[in-house]
């Protein structure tokens, strides 16, 4: 029997139905509101500084312009976690933008100047749109529209700044920045020609900081760019990277990634030596 597109739904409103009490049924109600509410939207076709370090599948799907799972709605108290990092990113910010007008050696850069200035520097970063603090750009040369959380001047020197909100047992462990954060500096290193980033962790319970100072280096710049054209290069000879099974849990393409089952790994090396193919629209209803 076909699995119910909308399983998740009927769970809730099946926990509406269950519940005892008055209380139970309005926080029922209102997780079914938030999570009817929240609007889905398919990202456009480039590469994604956020998913750079994540699972090559997952950004080959993204470039194809394949459409989310379908049915599937996320869970109340998701969805509310995303909202409130949204938040949290925006208080930040500000705060990084008042600190001048207290005597605080943090300087908040203007992204429009620094797009501007980095384009004059022939890095081909360009100024699709402003959206409050950030701005929504698009690189040519690595095929990526992208936000970053901002740029600052901290005691002289120019850094680009990425915000990240987290759990509190895993913020407690942290001692350095994420490998796949890292590989996300590194793509807005090499789109605005700043070679400082200063991550900013926070505890989403007790809001509590760490930073971290990271210094991108030309070898760490080459293994971006590498891992760029590999995607890329995946894209191009129209070939399906393999699943990454330990990066699953929070994918929005599992319904698609299911139907094109197992694929193998190919190096760029073998990659670029396949003819171009025909390019055939990859499938999602099975058919």
């Amino acid at each position: 029997m076909a699995e119910n597109p909308y399983k998740d739904l009927l769970k809730t409103i099946q926990a509406t139905e269950k519940a005892k009490t008055v209380g139970e049924q309005f926080v029922a109600d209102l997780n079914r509101s938030i999570q009817l509410g929240k609007k889905e939207h398919t990202p456009s076709k480039s590469v994604k500084p956020s998913s750079l370090g994540g699972c090559f599948r997952e950004q080959w799907l993204i470039l194809q312009g394949v459409e989310r799972d379908v049915g599937v709605l996320e869970k109340a108290e998701d969805i509310t976690i995303q909202q409130s990092g949204n938040d949290r990113h925006n208080r930040l910010q500000y705060a990084c933008q008042d600190a001048k007008n207290y005597g605080v050696d943090i300087i908040w850069c203007d992204p429009e100047e620094e797009a501007r200035r980095a384009y004059a520097q022939g890095i081909k970063t360009i100024i699709k749109r402003r959206d409050g603090n950030e701005l929504l750009c698009w690189n040519e040369d690595y095929e990526s529209s992208f936000k970053c959380d901002g740029i600052i001047i901290y005691k002289g020197l120019k850094y680009i700044l990425e915000i990240k909100t987290e759990e509190y047992g895993k913020f407690n462990c942290r001692v350095s920045p994420e490998i796949k954060h890292e590989f996300q500096a590194g793509m807005y290193s090499l789109c605005f020609g700043i070679d400082r980033v200063m991550f900013l962790y926070e505890d989403r319970n007790l809001t509590f900081r760490k930073g971290y100072e990271v210094i991108v280096t030309d070898t760490y710049k080459n293994a971006v760019k590498e891992r760029i054209a590999h995607i890329l290069a995946y894209r191009d000879k129209n070939k399906i990277p393999p699943k990454e099974k330990t990066k699953c849990t929070y994918c929005k393409y599992k319904q698609t990634c299911k139907k094109l089952g197992d694929t193998f790994v190919l190096s760029y090396e073998e990659l670029i030596a396949l003819p171009m193919p025909v390019v055939e629209e990859v499938k999602q209803d099975g058919k």
